[in-house]
């Protein structure tokens, strides 16, 4: 599974979700629905809504590299209907996760960023596994490399942790990595 963490603030996110909308991409938020349609966002505050208050978790989809619909399924043991995206099922797709905050021992105290594939597939009709297409690696790289280049990547202990110039500016980042400079 290829994945990358990073930090970024509320203004680099929103620069994100352009970039990948110029792109063509379309971030579906991981939740429950009254029907098996699920919901595909249309504008950053739509986004910024679903992120802030129901969900920190993603899917993005775009038909350069989507193959199937992604996989809709009814929870039976909810009382009233609701449906959920399944997992691994479809597409191909990129998972996303903007989460909310940091615990008071996280090594950035900053809210964290994960954009990660997964290197296999299920079909959505059928139990037949799928690698993950050439297109959706590529594209996954040019959002990896839009986001490193907004970034400097910063070694603490034995991990390197890859945080946006803003959000540098934001934090006590002298501080933060024993008083060095970049």
């Amino acid at each position: 599974m290829a994945q990358m963490e990073f930090y970024f603030n509320d203004h680099d996110r929103k620069k994100l979700f352009n970039f990948i909308q110029l792109k063509g991409g379309n971030f579906i938020p991981d939740v429950g629905c009254k029907t098996d349609n699920y919901i595909t966002i249309s504008d950053y505050e739509e986004f910024l809504n679903y992120q802030r208050s129901k969900t920190t978790h993603f899917f993005l989809v775009d038909a350069k590299y989507s193959l199937e619909p992604l996989q809709i399924n009814k929870n039976k043991y909810m009382d009233k209907p609701m449906y959920f995206i399944d997992q691994r099922t479809g597409g191909p797709y990129i998972d996303f996760s903007f989460y909310r905050g940091y615990s008071d021992d996280a090594v950035v105290p900053f809210m964290k960023s994960l954009i990660e594939i997964y290197p296999k597939f299920m079909h959505f009709d059928s139990n037949q596994e799928f690698k993950a297409t050439t297109e959706l690696k590529e594209y996954y790289n040019e959002i990896v490399f839009y986001i490193k280049s907004k970034c400097n990547s910063v070694r603490m202990g034995r991990k390197n942790y890859w945080i946006s110039f803003e959000v540098q500016k934001e934090i006590d980042f002298a501080n933060l990595i024993g008083g060095r400079s970049l």
